[in-house]
């Protein structure tokens, strides 16, 4: 649930292309609907999965960042943003059989795993699912199970949708995704991004994937993961507080975790990304 915070203009273009590892978008069909998803660079695939109303454009100012030896491959989940948004139940399983096929329409045996929010639920998933096809999991914001707080919040995310479309839903989320101080240095910025919201989702797939999240339980089995793992936090993250990140750390043995600063539950604002992107970029150079 980033929000989608840079502000330029997508630079990787929409064009439908076949898979090449240049700069670029297209589109795969798989488990019975299309997927859209964008690359760029060479090397071991780096998957990066977005969070709830996100698109694949979440990552594109941290793809730039992490020049060097990998194939960055951000997709759009199942009911979110240019992927197909069929009107049925979604489940965190579901996008972990997604992801699956995904990799083996790609063609590619394993590949580490950054995942944001929702998507971090997802990385933990397929990794328990398919321990053999992750090589490293990266989890920013992250969250093993709902507890008391995170489905307050979801309760307040479903009844926003409910009660005023994506319009009411955005001013909801973005009140959980960011600081106050955020949000009051960038007004005209925060708009657009209310208008890309709007446009990119829709409100029946959103109810759908908060209701995902809402299911979403892995507290008994994430201590189950042996793969090298980092997790990154925001000090001031409301949405999934830190305590449910450290829940993580606590049971993955071996595990790193970070926690950045003023900053909240999207760890991807403009000003955060060099950070995250340097503290990344170390742990896989280990792995």
């Amino acid at each position: 649930m980033g929000m989608d915070t840079n502000d330029s203009q997508n630079p990787l273009g929409h064009e439908r292309t076949q898979g090449t590892c240049d700069s670029r978008m297209t589109r795969v069909s798989l488990n019975g609907i299309d997927i859209h998803y964008q690359q760029e660079g060479t090397g071991f695939p780096l998957i990066l999965i977005h969070g709830l109303s996100d698109s694949s454009v979440l990552w594109v100012p941290l793809m730039s960042k992490l020049a060097g030896h990998y194939r960055k491959i951000a997709l759009d989940l199942r009911g979110h943003g240019e992927s197909e948004k069929p009107d049925m139940p979604y489940s965190i399983q579901l996008f972990s059989e997604d992801l699956l096929c995904f990799l083996q329409r790609l063609k590619l045996p394993n590949a580490h795993l950054l995942g944001f929010s929702l998507g971090a639920a997802v990385a933990q998933q397929f990794t328990l699912d398919h321990p053999d096809k992750t090589s490293s999991l990266i989890l920013l914001s992250p969250f093993s199970y709902t507890d008391p707080c995170v489905r307050e919040n979801l309760k307040r995310l479903r009844e926003s949708v409910e009660r005023g479309g994506l319009a009411a839903f955005f001013d909801e989320a973005i009140r959980l995704v960011v600081t106050p101080e955020f949000m009051s240095a960038n007004v005209d910025a925060i708009a657009r991004m209310k208008e890309e919201c709007i446009r990119i989702n829709s409100p029946a797939a959103i109810l759908r994937a908060i209701d995902a999240c809402k299911n979403f339980d892995l507290e008994d089995r994430i201590s189950q993961i042996t793969h090298h793992t980092l997790l990154i936090s925001g000090s001031e993250d409301v949405m999934s507080p830190i305590y449910l990140a450290q829940q993580i750390h606590r049971s993955i043995k071996g595990s790193k975790w970070k926690i950045m600063e003023d900053v909240g539950h999207n760890l991807l604002i403009p000003e955060n990304v060099p950070g995250l992107a340097q503290i990344i970029l170390e742990f896989l150079k280990r792995h």
